[in-house]
């Protein structure tokens, strides 16, 4: 393995993980060339641990220190950004704007996003497999397949989800689509000022496995694997003005692997 370094960090990740697509995108839009080392959930555990992080992903090592969530990867990689590609505001009120929205995205609807999309499929075993072992080691590999019931049963158990997880979660994800909406409703062509910022970035990230966006960094279902009831969320939240908003953002803003 080469030693990581800022420019080239060592990333671990669940690479069908909103909150990894977060982080990729920010290192893409600055051009950085990571490598990602990919893991199916549990088995995540080790490898972060071992480059510095926790139980969370992504962990990026970056050979000088360990940034341990999405949310630090934006805000490290954003302060050694040159001014154009800055994903915070230099104006100090429209960046604390931009901070309160971000993080009420990231601690609000990527979090009932994971849990929704969850509640769904993990009693499609056959499709989230699939999506858990892109680019998995061939020994997580096979040992998912052989204990699928038992990991589904601990994340399951982490993410507490319920027998109405589906009904809560699509209510809070409603209510940040509507406030999303309720900000583009004079024709602005982004969340904040005139160009693409922080909260843009994460939120057509967080909901993508709501929105399924062509250009999505990381595996997907497909739109055939999904149960017939999240089949139809997805088509209105994909109608919804927010829902087209995150869909124009991947056509238009989130650039190739760097």
């Amino acid at each position: 393995m080469t030693r990581p370094t800022p420019e080239h960090p060592w990333m671990v990740s669940i690479p069908v993980s909103p909150y990894c697509e977060l982080a990729r995108w920010t290192l893409d839009r600055l051009g950085i060339a990571y490598v990602e080392e990919a893991h199916a959930p549990v088995f995540r555990i080790w490898p972060a641990r071992r480059h510095g992080g926790g139980g969370v992903v992504p962990v990026l090592d970056t050979g000088e220190g360990s940034l341990n969530d999405a949310r630090e990867v934006v805000e490290y990689y954003d302060a050694r950004a040159p001014e154009p590609l800055r994903l915070f505001p230099s104006d100090p009120e429209e960046r604390a704007e931009a901070k309160r929205l971000f993080d009420d995205l990231f601690d609000g609807l990527g979090v009932a996003v994971r849990a929704w999309a969850y509640a769904y499929m993990l009693p499609r075993r056959a499709s989230t497999v699939r999506v858990w072992l892109v680019g998995a080691p061939r020994l997580e590999q096979r040992l998912v397949r052989v204990a699928y019931p038992v990991i589904a049963a601990l994340v399951r158990r982490q993410l507490r989800l319920r027998r109405d997880t589906v009904r809560t979660q699509r209510a809070l994800i409603d209510a940040s689509l509507g406030r999303i909406a309720e900000r583009l409703r004079d024709g602005r062509r982004y969340l904040l000022g005139d160009r693409l910022t922080a909260p843009d970035v994460a939120f057509s990230a967080l909901v993508a496995p709501a929105v399924m966006p062509e250009g999505y960094g990381g595996p997907l279902p497909t739109l055939d694997e999904l149960p017939e009831r999240m089949a139809r969320d997805v088509d209105e939240i994909c109608a919804s003005a927010a829902g087209a908003f995150a869909q124009r953002l991947y056509r238009d803003e989130r650039p190739q692997r760097a």
